[in-house]
């Protein structure tokens, strides 16, 4: 066995480097001639810009512009561009030296933002910064000698930075801090004398947020207080851009909100204080002076020059080729035909204290395991609750576990002896984790507060909140003498940007102070679910996982790092945990346990591999024995656009066996009557997140009480994920049939818990051949992945047979992938090429999407405000029943208060995107990032939605139904109503071809042709008053996790942060 350090000064002394995965074969990764073989693929015609950015010097004959994040030189007068970058490069905002022959850019390969110049011919690539900040928005000094930029650099990677100016001198290298302080400053801009900068200030908010920048500042390279030079009230202002004779034109976007999925109201551009265009969809990029009176600029998805004196306005047209690369792959069923199956969702094992049984969850029961023997299952939860988080009892006679079958997560406490079981804490707990003495309980809310609970007298107290809302923190881990907690939290780096490092927090149960660590410089724990920290019992060690390997960190009695992290394994582990006598390691490697024991300085001395455990999940033969005959009123199959009327559909087992015309009487069929009704495919929800830490059981049951039959998981703990998708294939658990994903793949920063963050290749490989063991349905990448990792996710992806995506279009497509899951979420830059600061979409856009080898699952957040035009939605059973209060809460609260006319705007220029983009031949897939948006539910306002503007009512089932079907390689067994098609039905109690609203009325849903009644799930909980966390409301928490999100749509306070 391999071991490795991580040096608290940054370093990865192991064999793994700090650049990750090869750009796929015949992929233009960098400038230069284009191969033989990408000539020969398919090839994207750009003549508009959505995102992009264009400069120029006075005089010049050439522009270069940035479309999709390549930069193309076009001549001054338009015509054919020149490709001067590849995709992997990622250059955005180009700055021309004064004399033309330069442009600088900022640009994201290898994973981070950094300055990078190359020749306005595109040769001589060159990078100017590097390390763990971020450098943005790039600036020519006039004299071409210095470079002025925006970046976090001279903070701390536990507390975080702010964003200040620096400059970088071309020759040297060398780099001089201008600004710092409690605000941002960013897109900076020189002044004609070279003496000082103008940029954008944000100031700080006591809430940790900022202001978004709502003044532009002039500040001396020598120092000094800063000048202001404009302020406003509300909104943003961006991109200054100062003429040579002091003149200076920026943007400002009013009716912003904190949320990537909501467009600002209006965008202007101003000179000098006074708006020269109102009613134009500006980009988000610096405006460039040609001269005293014209702007060269980007707005409705052109390049346009601007007269600023007279109004008058020219575009200069272009066409910039590309070619798009798409190395075939063929996508492998996904619905299971074999009846057996190994069991590979083991969630959180746990090692007994006398290190001779393994505690874990799996196909939705508690089983106890002795080492090398069989296990024996000690709880089965009904399907329609859930069962998770065994912990163990310091004296071994227990095992805590947390379940949903009161209606909301509790802490319980099983009896190995007699098989007593009683509750220890309910209303929304969970992560339980008891003191050595056995004396406290500490555990999490449904906020993610961390609570201590004195079990003598129920005395419960709040210890520390969360530091992130974007999904719970850690699991706790107690010191040995009982006064320390740890756990694994998220920090944030700066307050433009979500992403921060998962690191380890430390608190005084005594004192209530607190510590924060990373195990070394800007090294991420691999995520807030699976990695740790584990407290060993003799307090000299803490076990965790980064780049998806096993380490351990020495640490003080309290808490703190006494040294580096060492490497305990080459291969992927996960959920670590302590023998009793500290001597042994249980951890989850690709779906096996494996059990490192260590010497009495915790040098390992031999890893055993656990056989089993050796459970089969089986998988029902079908439905109900006896011959099924559903008579529908009306049929729509999922082919053509009108249903067809008064038809049989024949079901043995789970397939369908004949769809005929009614036949009064068939023998031998057990009867369901639908003679009043529509039947339509089971619905598809392609884009969900597992939530069972806190929502239990209740997601699946909403989702199927609204029809939905199939869940996809676009992001989830790898192993809960596979959990539940074996639990739902056997019968265990009762809801849609479920598509695994694992952890998001992020670069070295993550936002999610369930971001899995990496600055290593090796990282990359290892949380990557997890996803292989564990046989996946989706790959996905986030925010930080780097290009080259978003190549390499899909290679694997495709290996597999799985598709794979992210939120980014560009350069998604470029790098292999299939789709993205979203048209604009969260980007890594501060708007993206998704759509424009007013959310519109240009041609570039749609031409990622319009040949249908790149897809796009719509996620629209902006019919949420439909609840506000039909109320009596919120009064359903379905949500007051199934819903958690907090959603319960949310819903009824927007239940209240119609569309305001800037939420229906907002809601029209959406539609309008997917009509373009339809109309264009855009393959789109309807999901809706359940839990972000109530389950179930949400999926039928977006149907709504799609249908109130413009889509007919198949074109909008179609997206739920026959497209996720084929997107995912599902469409041999779901999606249409045909004969030898898995019996996924669902029943509406109304025709929504003449009545679309009617659609949400769900009669009945066969899943894999078992029927269930609605009105029978929404008996699993009956309505009641749950308390919500001491201090707050369950709206005040449906609130907070919202802006923690990465999709908000304006409910709670503006924070007015920037959209990453």
């Amino acid at each position: 066995m391999s071991s490795g350090f991580f040096s608290r000064r940054g370093f990865l002394n192991s064999a793994a480097g700090m650049t990750v995965g090869p750009a796929p074969a015949a992929v233009h990764a960098g400038g230069g001639a284009v191969s033989d073989a990408e000539e020969e693929a398919p090839v994207l015609t750009y003549h508009e810009l959505t995102g992009g950015s264009v400069t120029a010097r006075p005089g010049g004959r050439t522009l270069i512009a940035e479309v999709q994040g390549v930069l193309w030189s076009v001549p001054r007068d338009g015509g054919a561009a020149r490709q001067l970058t590849g995709w992997s490069l990622e250059a955005t905002r180009p700055a021309l030296s004064p004399d033309g022959g330069t442009v600088a850019v900022c640009g994201y390969r290898g994973g981070g933002f950094h300055l990078w110049s190359l020749r306005s011919d595109g040769g001589g690539l060159r990078q100017l910064t590097d390390g763990p900040w971020d450098d943005r928005a790039v600036a020519w000094s006039p004299d071409g000698s210095r470079l002025a930029f925006s970046s976090e650099r001279g903070g701390s990677s536990v507390g975080g930075s702010a964003y200040g100016l620096w400059t970088l001198d071309v020759g040297s290298g060398h780099r001089t801090r201008v600004t710092g302080g409690a605000f941002d400053d960013i897109d900076p801009v020189w002044w004609p004398d070279g003496r000082s900068l103008v940029c954008v200030r944000a100031a700080h908010r006591a809430d940790g947020t900022g202001d978004g920048g709502l003044a532009l500042v002039r500040v001396a390279l020598a120092g000094g207080e800063a000048t202001v030079l404009r302020t406003v009230t509300e909104g943003r202002l961006l991109c200054p851009s100062v003429s040579p004779g002091g003149r200076i034109a920026y943007l400002h976007l009013s009716g912003t909100s904190s949320s990537p999925s909501l467009p600002a109201a209006r965008a202007t551009l101003m000179v000098d204080g006074q708006a020269v265009s109102r009613d134009e969809d500006l980009a988000a990029a610096p405006p460039c002076w040609l001269g005293e009176d014209e702007l060269l600029y980007v707005a409705d998805g052109r390049v346009r020059i601007r007269t600023i004196a007279t109004g008058a306005t020219r575009d200069v047209p272009f066409t910039a080729r590309m070619s798009s690369p798409r190395r075939p792959w063929r996508p492998r069923a996904r619905v299971v035909a074999d009846n057996r199956a190994p069991v590979k969702g083991i969630h959180l094992p746990a090692l007994s204290p006398d290190g001779r049984h393994v505690a874990f969850v799996a196909l939705n029961a508690l089983w106890l395991m002795p080492l090398g023997g069989a296990p024996r299952k000690l709880l089965q939860a009904a399907p329609v609750h859930d069962v998770q988080m065994p912990s163990w009892a310091p004296d071994g006679r227990s095992l805590l576990y947390c379940t949903d079958r009161d209606g909301l997560v509790a802490v319980r406490r099983l009896r190995l002896a007699d098989g007593g079981d009683e509750l220890v804490a309910g209303d929304g707990r969970l992560y339980p984790a008891l003191s050595p003495d056995g004396s406290r309980l500490a555990c999490q809310d449904i906020a993610g507060n961390l609570l201590e609970r004195d079990l003598a007298t129920g005395r419960e107290r709040v210890l520390v909140r969360p530091l992130a809302t974007d999904g719970p923190p850690g699991a706790p881990s107690w010191s040995p003498d009982g006064r320390y907690v740890a756990f694994c939290d998220r920090n944030r780096l700066n307050r433009r940007f979500r992403e921060g490092y998962h690191l380890i927090r430390v608190v005084d149960t005594l004192t209530g102070g607190e510590r924060r660590h990373l195990p070394a410089e800007h090294q991420s724990l691999s995520d807030r679910v699976a990695a740790g920290p584990a407290w060993s019992p003799d307090g000299r060690w803490m076990a965790l996982v980064a780049e998806s390997a096993l380490w351990l960190l020495p640490v003080t009695a309290e808490g703190a790092p006494a040294g580096p992290a060492r490497r305990l394994t080459d291969e992927p582990a996960d959920h670590p945990g302590w023998s009793g006598d500290s001597r042994t390691l249980l951890y989850l490697s690709c779906g096996r346990l494996r059990l490192l024991d260590l010497d009495s300085a915790a040098v390992p001395v031999r890893t055993r591999r656990l056989p089993g455990p050796h459970l089969i999940a089986r998988r029902p033969a079908g439905g109900p024995a006896e011959r099924l005959r559903i008579h529908a009123g009306q049929l729509w199959d999922g082919t053509g656009d009108s249903p067809r009327q008064d038809v049989d559909i024949l079901v043995h087992g789970n397939r369908i066996t004949a769809v005929e015309p009614h036949r009064a009487r068939r023998p031998a069929h057990h009867g369901i009557d639908a003679s009043g009704q529509t039947v339509v495919p089971g619905l598809i929800d392609s884009h969900t997140h597992p939530y069972t830490a806190t929502y239990g059981a209740r997601q699946n049951l909403a989702a199927l009480a609204y029809g939905v039959t199939t869940a996809v998981c676009l992001g989830g703990p790898l192993y809960e994920a596979v959990r539940l998708r074996e639990s739902a294939a056997t019968g265990h658990s009762l809801g849609p049939r479920h598509l695994a994903c694992a952890e998001l793949i992020d670069g070295s920063r993550t936002a999610y818990s369930m971001g899995r963050a990496h600055r290593t290749r090796a990282g990359v490989e290892r949380t990557l051949r997890r996803a292989t063991a564990l046989d996946v349905d989706f790959v996905k990448t986030y925010v930080r992945a780097s290009g080259r990792v978003m190549a390499q996710a899909a290679e694997t992806a495709h290996r597999l047979g799985v598709p794979c995506g992210s939120h980014l279009c560009s350069p998604g497509r470029a790098a292999g992938q299939d789709l993205t899951t979203h048209l604009q979420a969260t980007q890594r830059l501060p708007y993206g090429h998704a759509t424009t600061p007013l959310g519109h979409i240009h041609q570039d856009l749609i031409e990622q999407y319009a040949d249908g080898l790149f897809s796009l699952i719509i996620t629209p957040f902006t019919a949420q405000y439909l609840l506000g035009g039909d109320p009596g939605l919120a009064e359903d059973p379905r949500v007051r029943n199934l819903l958690p209060p907090w959603d319960v809460a949310a819903v009824q609260d927007r239940a209240k208060n119609p569309p305001t006319a800037a939420q229906r705007k907002a809601l029209t220029t959406e539609m309008a995107n997917y009509r373009r983009l339809a109309a264009q031949g855009a393959r789109l897939a309807l999901g809706t990032d359940t839990p972000l948006v109530p389950a179930g539910l949400s999926l039928h306002l977006a149907l709504r939605a799609l249908h109130a503007h413009g889509f007919s009512p198949a074109q909008a089932l179609r997206c739920a139904t026959t497209v996720p079907a084929r997107l995912f390689g599902l469409d041999a067994d779901l999606g249409t109503v045909r004969a030898g098609k898995i019996a996924d039905l669902t029943v509406v109690d109304g025709d929504p071809f003449t009545d679309f609203t009617a659609l949400v009325d769900t009669a009945l849903v066969l899943r894999d042709g078992v029927a269930h009644r609605p009105s029978d799930l929404v008996g699993v909980h009956r309505a009641r008053d749950h308390r919500p966390p001491q201090g707050t409301t369950w709206l005040h928490i449906a609130r907070a996790f919202q802006r923690g999100s990465c999709c908000r749509f304006g409910d709670g306070p503006d924070a007015r942060d920037q959209y990453t």
